[in-house]
């Protein structure tokens, strides 16, 4: 594949302009018991969103819930220090509260891989849905995301949280390849930020 990629990571915007690093902060409750990492799509909390005593709000987040039916925030690009614990990992442990760092404007595309459970996604499924694999948080060094695109899901239904809009250009990624399954390019169909606003968190 093009690189060695764990969960989802931005790359550039539906226009075609570039990612520029752009991020909001996002509270992750402790009262959430699974572990999240680098390149996890979230969604909105049910917890109290975090005040920030310098001022402003910090929106609760988690990871998501289900990989098929998911109104998607964004994905975890990396997370603040954890001043009580400046040894901590780049991951967020279960049942701490940390500050996330998410790319969530709802016209990025993330690159992301796919689990090649039931072959691999044809090149001609540019245009259909896809479902997520979520995995598990991964509290092990070196704290990779174990999320990905289900192969197996590719469909028209629209309401596929994600869409495949493309592979990434590499002389390396293989679009045919059981092996080492293609670098996939997707938008998220279902945003929590959506012109039709959140349906159902």
């Amino acid at each position: 594949m093009a690189s060695v990629l764990a969960g989802f990571r931005p790359v550039k915007h539906f226009n075609g302009s570039p990612w520029n690093g752009q991020v909001n902060r996002y509270m992750i409750s402790a009262s959430e018991a699974t572990v999240t990492n680098v390149g996890d799509f979230v969604q909105l909390g049910t917890d109290a969103a975090l005040v920030d005593p310098n001022g402003g709000v910090y929106p609760a987040v988690s990871r998501i819930g289900s990989d098929t039916a998911t109104p998607i925030v964004g994905a975890i690009v990396g997370f603040e220090p954890d001043y009580t614990n400046l040894n901590a990992g780049n991951y967020r442990a279960a049942s701490t509260r940390r500050i996330a760092l998410v790319a969530d404007a709802n016209d990025t595309i993330f690159a992301g891989p796919q689990d090649g459970v039931g072959g691999v996604v044809a090149a001609a499924s540019v245009g259909l849905n896809v479902a997520i694999n979520r995995g598990s948080g991964n509290s092990t060094a070196p704290y990779a995301s174990n999320m990905s695109v289900d192969s197996s899901t590719v469909a028209t239904t629209s309401t596929l949280p994600l869409q495949i809009v493309g592979v990434t250009a590499a002389v390396d990624n293989d679009v045919t390849s059981t092996a080492r399954p293609a670098e996939i390019l997707v938008r998220v169909n279902t945003s929590a930020y959506g012109s039709a606003g959140i349906a159902g968190v």
